[in-house]
């Protein structure tokens, strides 16, 4: 498919530029294209997975289409629990299909305001340490997938020894299967707040590492800046990646400068339109499907190579995200200013890595991050820079995001 040309990037891109210039994938996939995404339409993925026959019988649809949360903050039509259904439904959009890792447990935490999350847990409750995993913007815990199995496989399954760890993923509001909270909650002290609840409820106690993808990282900083108490005592390791303390405001895409003042003076306007004209934004969405793939292939990976398909997965992925959630959590991201967390980090383990050829939180705020951790005092910090990979490095080169988590929890574990 060939480019859009920038004058029709310009007119639809106001419209998806506040998704496309949040921290995690960037742009919002359209209704349309976020039916459900079934194995077998997804092509050979890393790991070498074998993967369901073209002919393999459908996954039945949920009652009431995809699953998500109702209660305080709910989505209005979303009412169906996901923990009430089958495994296999719930699985029904993850790029391994039956190879993908099953929760042994899931269950709903209260946040501080009465959003429900919803939680999934791989690996046994009494295991001598805890990996919460937190996701980015406009995605889900499905964007662990990979991580998820291969973990799993690594330090949360007997595999002739006791399980070295037990893994924690959750959705954050707004995101996947977890409610929506009221906008002035959109914040990312608010996600902060919202991991201390997962903790408190699935992690009364143990030590625990944290690892968290694009404003995923930027949750974890901002719990660091603002519980450093935690950090040296509870949690015993941190993993950055794709993510950023702040500065981000000046974010251009790697777009030329006319299209980057074009989206600086669009941006208000979308963000408006999003928040309060949201019928109208979600047809926008429908109507620009080319444009969104291309960009969604554009700022999320870094070759030609990924298949499509994948990038098919990640716009379904991400589908689900409503154009206001989008929209209140932008101002947050752009806005954040984590610097306190700097200090707290020191003291733990801290795993920083990003792919060279992110565009949407490139490579220079991770390695201020390792020089800022480095000028504290730190002593444990390991940076991974992964060649050839755009910002869904967990997705496009997901062999090294893991075996580099794997490296930090041993390294947490031995301390």
């Amino acid at each position: 498919m060939k480019p859009p040309q920038p004058r029709t990037v310009g007119l639809v891109g106001g419209l998806l530029g506040l998704a496309a210039a949040g921290a995690a994938v960037g742009v919002a996939a359209t209704r349309a294209a976020s039916s459900r995404v079934r194995a077998d339409r997804v092509g050979p993925v890393p790991g070498d997975v074998p993967l369901p026959p073209a002919d393999a019988p459908e996954v039945p649809e949920a009652p009431g289409g995809r699953s998500g949360r109702a209660g305080k903050g709910g989505r209005g039509g979303r009412a169906t629990d996901v923990t009430d259904l089958p495994a296999e439904v719930q699985r029904a959009d993850d790029p391994l299909g039956s190879g993908s890792r099953p929760a042994d447990r899931t269950s709903l935490v209260h946040a501080t305001d009465g959003v429900l999350l919803h939680v999934e847990e791989v690996g046994p409750t009494d295991a001598p340490l805890t990996v919460v995993l937190v996701h980015g913007y406009t995605l889900s815990m499905a964007s662990w997938t990979f991580q998820r199995r291969d973990l799993g496989r690594a330090v949360a399954t007997g595999n002739g020894h006791a399980p070295q760890a037990r893994l924690v993923f959750y959705d954050q509001r707004g995101h996947g299967a977890s409610a929506r909270g009221d906008a002035a909650h959109s914040t990312v002290d608010q996600l902060a707040e919202d991991l201390v609840s997962v903790l408190d409820a699935c992690v009364p106690r143990g030590p625990v590492v944290l690892v968290g993808h694009s404003m995923g990282g930027m949750t974890v900083l901002q719990l660091a800046a603002r519980r450093p108490d935690l950090f040296g005592g509870r949690v015993v390791g941190v993993g950055l990646v794709s993510t950023s303390a702040g500065g981000l405001e000046d974010l251009d895409l790697g777009l030329p400068g006319v299209l980057t003042r074009v989206r600086a003076a669009v941006f208000p306007v979308a963000g408006f339109v999003m928040r309060h004209r949201p019928t109208f934004a979600e047809w926008i969405r429908r109507s620009a499907a080319d444009v969104v793939s291309w960009a969604t292939r554009a700022l999320s990976f870094a070759g030609d190579e990924v298949d499509p398909r994948l990038v098919d997965y990640v716009d379904a992925m991400i589908g689900g995200t409503p154009v206001e959630v989008i929209a209140e959590f932008y101002p947050a991201i752009v806005g954040l200013d984590a610097e306190a967390a700097i200090e707290p980090l020191a003291h733990v383990p801290v795993l920083v890595l990003t792919g060279d050829e992110d565009k949407l939180i490139p490579q220079g705020h991770s390695d201020r991050l390792v020089a800022e951790l480095t000028a504290a005092g730190a002593r444990d910090v390991r940076y991974r820079v992964v060649p050839h990979s755009g910002h869904l490095v967990l997705l496009e080169h997901p062999d090294e995001v893991t075996a580099a988590i794997t490296e930090l929890v041993r390294r947490a574990a031995a301390r």
